[in-house]
Order: structure tokens, then sequence, then C-alpha cells
């Protein structure tokens, strides 16, 4: 794949629309690890930016596949891809490295503590949770409005067409998964080093952001729902004043 030699020479035969998105993705990112090394002081982090940015692109690729051969995947294959499909490593790491200091220390927090940053992916594309983060909240879309969209089939979808399920089941047995992922993610939080644990916080509220994203409804991909107003209400409109 051309995004692991990271050289333009490569992209000389690609469509015009690629070498746009290519060019976009090889600037930034590039910029993204001088402005790095200028603020923080250290040595290149672009081979590991590089890394989450071609496994993010592969994945997408994958499901790019299934859907143009109709094809729709176990709830396993599934989720073997959409941890990484979610950018969820791509998240994980540029926080840490735009909240570390120490970029080696930073690095290694991110290496070695992959499987938090697995759990905390799967459940990005699996489903959401209320504001109390009490009890899991799956998407209020149905399957169809992603495939209207172009999506790859999501995780209910995937499951009811492997074991003949009803949706219903197939909530519920996301549900379960959501719950095991988030126990899973708590309890290797727990044994993190305990000088690690500030920067891995921030993984782990990374689903926690899903919640607001997603607690409407599909609040990424149609924008006009309560998604927007909520953002409005945070971010643009004042505080009225007594």
């Amino acid at each position: 794949m051309f995004l692991q030699r990271w050289d333009p020479k490569e992209i000389q035969q690609l469509p015009k629309a690629i070498k746009r998105c290519f060019w976009a993705l090889y600037d930034t990112t590039n910029d993204t690890d001088l402005d790095i090394q200028k603020q923080k002081g250290c040595n290149s982090v672009l081979p590991h930016l590089k890394k989450v940015w071609t496994g993010f692109c592969k994945a997408l690729y994958k499901e790019a596949k299934w859907y143009h051969k109709g094809h729709c995947p176990s709830l396993c294959e599934y989720l073997d891809n959409g941890w990484t499909s979610s950018s969820g490593p791509i998240l994980s790491l540029y926080t840490l490295v735009g909240v570390g200091q120490d970029m080696t220390q930073t690095i290694s927090a991110f290496n070695t503590n992959q499987d938090i940053i697995h759990h905390a992916s799967s459940i990005m594309p699996l489903s959401l949770f209320d504001s109390a983060m009490t009890r899991p909240l799956l998407k209020s879309f149905l399957p169809d409005e992603e495939l209207e969209r172009g999506d790859a089939p999501s995780s209910i979808l995937c499951y009811m067409r492997e074991v003949n399920a009803t949706e219903s089941e197939a909530r519920d047995h996301i549900r379960k998964l959501i719950i095991e992922s988030w126990k899973k993610m708590n309890e290797l939080f727990t044994v993190c080093p305990h000088s690690q644990q500030p920067m891995i916080k921030y993984i782990v509220n990374i689903a926690r952001v899903v919640n607001f994203i997603y607690q409407n409804g599909d609040g990424y991909g149609v924008q006009y729902r309560e998604t927007r107003k909520q953002v409005l209400s945070c971010l643009i409109e004042p505080l009225p004043l007594p």
C-alpha cells in the first residue's frame, strides 16, 4: 500500500482524487510532526503517526470492499476491523502526543496499553452510553440508514444476518458485548502503571465522548438532530443571565 511507503513518487499512477487525498494527509501529518517536535522539543513521532493512519485507511478500504461486493461480515470479522476503522487508535495517539510532555514516555504508554485502546475503540462502533454512564444506549437509527449512506453493515445487522436473530435479540447481544468491553477496559486501567494512568484516562474518555455524539441517534453522520442543538448550547449560545 502506497501509504506504508509514505513516498509521493508512489502515487503517480493513481487517480487525481486519490492523489489529492494523499497530499492532504501527507502534508497535514508531516506538519503535525514538525509542530510536535517544536513544541515538545522531541524527536520525530512521524513513524507512529504513519502507522495509525495506514491501519485506518486499510480498515476503511476493507469496509469499502465489503460494501461494493455486497458482503455482510460476521460479527467477529466486523469487530476485528471495526476497532481500527472507528478511528480509535488515531484519536488515542493524537490525544496522547498532544497532552504528553515527554514523547518517549508518551509513545511507551501508547504501545504498552494497546489492549485498553482496543476496547475503547471497539466500543465506538458497537454502541454508546447515556450521559450518566449507567446503562448502554444503542443507536436509535436503523441499520438501513447506514447502508443507504454507503456505510458497511452495522454490528447489529451483522449479527442479525449471521445467526438469523431479530433486531431486539441482536441489540441485547451487542449490549452484553459492550458491558464486557467496559469491564475489561476498567480492569486493565486499574492495573495500568500509576504513572501512565493520567494519560490513559484520556483514552478511556474517548469512549465516553461517543455518548454525547450518539446518545440521540447518529449525531456524526446525521448532523441536524439533537446533537447539533447540544453543541450550539454548550459552545455557541450564551448562558442566560438572571
